[in-house]
């Protein structure tokens, strides 16, 4: 099965998930970032460690995130080609926050592991739509 890396970026903060059997995503990390370009140099130790074949990058229907997911997807592929799917999402940081509120998780952990939470919720979609 394939290694998929998933990005949720945002205009702060980009969650990032991974699942290496193409079965289930998991929440790995929040990068906290708004330059572009220091994003990609966070985002490397994480595509050298899990070294994915497909990285899916989460994008709304309209909004600022469109671009800044098409011009982080430019450059990523840039340094580390591989295959770059542009995913519709919609709400999943919403989702997110009220998974882990439903968890019981507390509000500092939510605001904590929101991004990579809706990451993970992205990436789970893109498998289930598979």
């Amino acid at each position: 099965m394939p290694t998929i890396l998933c990005l949720d970026p945002g205009t702060a903060h980009t969650g990032i998930a991974i699942s290496e059997e193409g079965i289930l995503a998991t929440p790995v990390a929040t990068v906290y970032e708004k330059d572009l370009d220091q994003l990609i140099t966070k985002i490397m130790p994480y595509l050298i460690k899990y070294n994915p074949d497909k990285i899916v990058i989460g994008v709304p229907e309209y909004g600022p995130i469109v671009k800044l997911a098409t011009d982080l997807s430019e450059k990523i592929y840039a340094v580390f080609p591989k295959e770059i799917i542009i995913f519709r999402e919609d709400l999943s940081s919403h989702t997110a926050r009220n998974v882990m509120k439903a968890q019981g998780k507390t509000i500092l952990r939510r605001k904590k592991e929101e991004h990579q939470t809706a990451a993970a919720l992205i990436l789970q979609d893109y498998l289930d739509s598979l």
